[in-house]
């Protein structure tokens, strides 16, 4: 590949670290590019930030801990990675082309120190001084995958070492985007036609019927189908959440972090006589009215505060979805860009939000009406411990049969009204879901 595909990797990992937004900084830079050139750009990137620590790990250790500034580092990370995980590049073109994008630069002095430090490590590249897996396992998961060493430590406490390990080293295999068909748009029969003709690799999901993959794409929102509101993009995890609420015809249905509207836009299929969708922030809110307007939702929105009571919404409403604010854990797998910004110091705090989240909205839920709960995480403190916290408080509520509206393949890892699911066993998001159940006759 050309030292401009190098080029443009490298000012996207710089502009990452700065705090932007990859999916963005990466469909900037692809522009204009070649296919070819497109898919190096994207591999080299996405492998750099995935394996991050690991690489500056690699890099620590061959510098002898000097201090290396950011635009050479992040120079070596990409040397580095290919290095160690692109088996199509050659040695030399890994060191060589690194040194061009010194040579470039108004660090260009330093080309020989970058040109030394990688071929260094060429050298020992099938022998590298990483941590014991025995000795210091919580630093081995940390450094192998590219996780910060608290969560390592986390995960080893509450799962054991190897179920820790088998969950921070699972990779999904394949670029797979996951869709919901809109069905006020297309019928069952019409919907795998349009797939076809469209020229889609697609294959249904494992556990909700309303999941469709489909392979290689890029761009969604530029597709027809997706502009024509035919289908929408929606994680399948997502969509059990919605299913486990177990939403009827004729129900009043409020989803209070609702943007950007996707578990709303699903409930609306179930037929509910209202739907409110409400967020906290403004453009969130505008970002739900256009995906609700695409799809041909009527719905009511709001801007919210979800944690802040409603006194006109006490007992109006048969089912309430929280999909709450969280640590995102459980997209980790997939979001090479902020697992290693995750702080120990954020679950205490959104812990005691979604538990203030949970008080407030309970008192939406008519007597016989249901809460459902959720969130993309894998944190205890988060989940189980929350709707534990709840239910001691709240004996008017009770978890419900969960097994009665999830997928049969994952009844037997419900427990109660409650599952956890993960990644490196399921294969979808990292996801946690409970239904909780308010006394009193159904409506």
């Amino acid at each position: 590949m050309p030292v401009n595909t190098r080029r443009a990797a490298l000012r996207i990992i710089s502009e990452v670290e700065e705090g932007g937004y990859f999916n963005l900084i990466l469909k900037r830079e692809l522009k204009g590019m070649e296919e070819q050139e497109k898919r190096f750009t994207s591999a080299l990137c996405f492998t750099t930030l995935e394996n991050l620590r690991r690489i500056d790990y690699v890099i620590d250790a061959f510098t002898k801990g000097k201090r290396v500034h950011a635009f050479v580092r992040n120079v070596l990370r990409l040397g580095v990675c290919q290095l160690l995980f692109f088996e199509s590049v050659p040695e030399s073109a890994a060191v060589n082309e690194s040194v061009k994008l010194m040579e470039k630069s108004p660090k260009r002095q330093l080309k020989g120190f970058v040109n030394a430090v990688l071929r260094q490590i060429a050298l020992r590249a099938g022998d590298l001084p990483y941590p014991s897996r025995e000795e210091e396992p919580a630093l081995f998961l940390s450094v192998m995958y590219s996780y910060p060493l608290w969560l390592a430590e986390k995960y080893i406490r509450e799962y054991g070492m190897d179920f820790a390990e088998e969950m921070l080293s699972y990779k999904k295999e394949g670029a797979d985007t996951c869709v919901r068909r809109n069905a006020r748009k297309v019928t069952a029969e019409q919907w795998e036609n349009k797939l076809t003709g469209a020229g889609f690799a697609f294959f249904k999901g494992e556990y909700s019927p309303a999941a469709w993959y489909i392979r290689n794409i890029s761009a969604v929102d530029q597709l027809g189908l997706y502009k024509k509101g035919v289908l929408t993009v929606q994680g399948e995890a997502s969509m059990l959440a919605v299913e486990a609420a177990h939403i009827r015809g004729g129900e009043a249905v409020l989803d209070v972090c609702a943007a950007p509207g996707g578990k709303a836009a699903y409930a609306a299929e179930f037929g509910p006589s209202r739907l409110v969708a409400q967020d906290l922030h403004p453009h969130r809110v505008k970002l739900m009215e256009e995906t609700f307007a695409r799809l041909g939702v009527q719905a009511e929105t709001r801007v919210a505060d979800a944690a802040v009571p409603i006194p006109k919404y006490y007992g109006a409403f048969d089912c309430v979805l929280v999909d709450a604010p969280c640590s995102a854990l459980g997209l980790l797998y997939r979001k090479p860009d902020i697992k290693g910004n995750k702080k120990e110091e954020e679950l205490a705090a959104l812990s005691a939000v979604q538990r203030e989240i949970l008080e407030t909205c309970s008192r939406y839920v008519k007597p016989g009406g249901r809460l459902l709960y959720s969130t993309c995480t894998i944190s205890r403190q988060e989940n189980g411990e929350n709707v534990d916290w709840f239910l001691e408080r709240h004996p008017e509520f009770a978890e419900g049969r969960l097994v009665d509206h999830i997928s049969e393949k994952l009844i037997n890892r419900a427990k109660g009204g409650r599952i956890q699911l993960f990644p490196h066993i399921d294969h979808i998001d990292g996801f946690f879901i409970a239904l909780l159940e308010r006394e009193g006759e159904k409506q």
